[in-house]
C-alpha cells in the first residue's frame, strides 16, 4: 500500500467511533494544556527573576569588602585602639593584575545633604574612579559620564528627584529619605545651582541643635544615568579623589579624624594612607566571575557577585520547572494510556478487517503503520487543540488573574503570569504526536501478530 493510502485509511478509521475518539482526544488536550501551562508559569517566573536581577546590577561586577573575620587582636594599633579593616591600594593593584579583570575601582559612599535649586534632600554620594564608569557599563540618558579631569562634577541617578523636596512647601509629605508627594519638581540638574554639605542637619530646624553654619561645597551636574538599575537610581557619582579631599577638608574644619563610611585614614601624617571599605571589580566574561572571585578571596578579602545568587536561583528555578512539568506530564501520561486503550479496543473490533487485509496480501508493515498513524493522529490533533486551549488559558491568567493579584496582593510591575514561547507550543504538538505514536506501538504490534484465518473466523 502507498503511504498516502495508509494515511487516508487511518484518518477514515478515526471517525468510526466518534465518541470514543473525541474522548481520547480530549484526554490529550487536557494533558497537553496542563504541561504547557505548568511550564509557561515556570518560564514567566524565570523571566521575572531575570528582569529583577538585571535591575539589581551587573552580574560581571564583583563587590569586594575587607575581611572582618580577622581576629580582634590582630587589628589593634600601637595605642591599643581598634583599627577598622580596609582594602589597601596595594591590594587593589594586585586585583587589577588578575586575568580577565578589566577594571578596578575603590568605592567611597557617604550620605550628604544636597541642595539643587530650591530643593533639598538626603543623597548617597558615591566616589568612583571616573575612568571606570564606562567599563562598569554606566549609561547616561542625558549629558555625559565622569571624565579623568573632573573635580566637582557629578552624575545623577535617574530617580534622584524622589530624594529631594521643597522645604518651603506646606503641602509636602515626605519621609526621611524619600519624597512621597505627587508634586511635579521643577529641577534642572545641568543649570540649577547645586551645593552639598556633610552636615545632615543643614536646612532643618532642630530644637537645641547647633546654630553653626555648615560648610557648603559647590557641585556641577554633567550627566543623568539611564533608567534600569536600582543600584544607581538613587545615587550621585563623583570623582573619588575629589570626594575624599572634600571629606577630609570637612573633617579638618570640624576637628574629626573619621573619613566616613566608605574609607578610613590610618595616620595623621601629611600624606595619609587611605583604606577603602568597598571596591568594585569588572570581569570581561560572566563565566570567569567565580574564578576571579575565588582569587580575590584567596588574597584574604571578602568578595560577592550576582553570579552566586544567579547560580542558586537557577537551581531553584530548575527544581520548580521540574515539579511543574512533572505535574503536567502526569496528565499527559494518563492521556497516553487512554490512546493505548482506544487502539486496543479498535483491534478487537476490527479483527475481521485485519484478517481480510492479510488474506488479500497486505504487508505486515502496512498494518503496523496503519495503527501507528491512527494513534499519532490522535496525539497530534489533541496536541494542536491543547496548544490553542493553552494560549486561551494563558491569556486569561495574564488578564483576569493578573488583575486579581494586583488588587489582592499588590502591583506586579507589568510581569506576566504565563509566557508561552513559540518553541513550547511547537514542542507541545510534537511531543503529543510522539506520545500517540508510542502509545500505539504495542497495539500495532498486537495487530500484526493476529492470525489471518483466526481473525476471519472470529465472527
Amino acid at each position: 500500500m502507498k503511504i498516502f493510502d495508509v494515511i487516508r485509511l487511518a484518518f477514515k478509521n478515526l471517525f468510526r467511533s466518534k465518541v470514543r475518539t473525541i474522548l481520547t482526544v480530549l484526554g490529550i488536550i487536557i494533558g497537553t494544556t496542563a504541561i504547557i501551562i505548568m511550564l509557561s508559569l515556570g518560564i514567566a517566573i524565570n523571566k521575572t527573576v531575570d528582569e529583577q536581577m538585571k535591575m539589581l546590577g551587573d552580574a560581571t561586577v564583583i563587590t569586594v569588602y575587607p575581611n572582618w573575620d580577622i581576629s580582634y587582636s590582630s587589628r589593634r594599633s600601637r595605642k591599643n585602639e581598634w583599627v577598622e579593616p580596609t582594602i589597601s591600594k596595594d591590594e587593589l593593584d594586585k586585583i587589577a593584575q588578575i586575568p580577565n579583570v578589566v577594571a578596578v575601582s575603590p568605592i567611597y559612599e557617604t550620605t550628604v545633604k544636597m541642595e539643587v535649586g530650591k530643593y533639598l534632600g538626603y543623597v548617597n554620594l558615591v566616589g568612583i574612579n571616573p575612568e571606570a564608569m564606562e567599563a562598569f557599563n554606566y549609561k547616561v540618558s542625558e549629558g555625559r559620564l565622569l571624565s579623568a579631569g573632573d573635580t566637582n562634577q557629578v552624575v545623577f541617578g535617574f530617580d534622584i528627584k524622589s530624594q529631594l523636596w521643597d522645604p518651603k512647601s506646606r503641602s509636602r509629605r515626605r519621609g526621611w529619605y524619600y519624597d512621597v508627594s505627587n508634586e511635579e519638581k521643577d529641577i534642572n540638574f545641568f543649570e540649577d545651582k547645586i551645593r552639598m554639605t556633610f552636615d545632615l542637619s543643614y536646612g532643618e530646624t532642630i530644637p537645641g541643635g547647633s546654630t553653626r553654619k555648615p560648610k557648603l561645597y559647590k557641585l556641577e551636574g554633567v550627566g543623568i544615568l539611564a533608567e534600569g538599575d536600582w543600584e544607581t537610581a538613587y545615587r550621585v557619582f563623583m570623582n573619588i579623589d575629589e570626594l575624599l579631599k572634600l571629606q577630609q577638608d570637612y573633617n579638618k574644619s570640624n576637628n574629626t579624624d573619621n573619613i566616613g563610611n566608605g574609607g578610613s585614614s590610618r595616620s595623621k601624617k601629611k600624606e595619609q594612607e587611605i583604606g577603602f571599605q568597598q571596591a568594585r571589580v569588572k570581569v570581561d566574561d560572566i563565566k570567569k566571575v567565580m574564578d576571579v572571585q575565588e582569587q580575590i578571596q584567596a588574597m584574604g578579602l571578602n568578595a560577592y557577585s550576582m553570579v552566586e545568587y544567579l547560580e542558586q536561583t537557577k537551581k531553584t528555578q530548575a527544581v520548580m520547572q521540574g515539579i511543574l512539568g512533572g505535574i503536567g506530564a502526569i496528565s499527559l501520561l494518563v492521556a497516553a494510556i487512554g490512546i493505548a486503550n482506544t487502539m486496543v479496543m479498535a483491534i478487537y473490533e476490527r479483527r475481521k478487517e485485519i484478517g481480510i487485509m492479510k488474506v488479500i496480501g497486505a504487508q505486515i508493515k502496512d498494518i503496523r503503520r496503519l495503527f501507528l498513524y491512527e494513534s499519532s493522529m490522535i496525539g497530534f490533533i489533541g496536541g494542536a487543540c491543547g496548544v490553542g486551549v493553552s494560549y486561551g488559558v494563558s491569556y486569561f491568567l495574564n488578564t483576569v488573574g493578573a488583575r486579581f493579584l494586583t488588587v489582592n496582593v499588590g502591583d506586579m510591575g507589568g510581569s506576566k503570569l504565563s509566557i508561552i514561547p513559540a518553541w513550547l507550543a511547537v514542542s507541545g504538538m510534537v511531543f503529543s504526536a510522539f506520545i500517540g505514536l508510542v502509545s500505539g506501538f504495542l497495539p500495532a504490534r498486537k495487530a500484526t501478530k493476529l492470525s489471518a484465518l483466526a481473525a476471519i473466523h472470529t465472527e
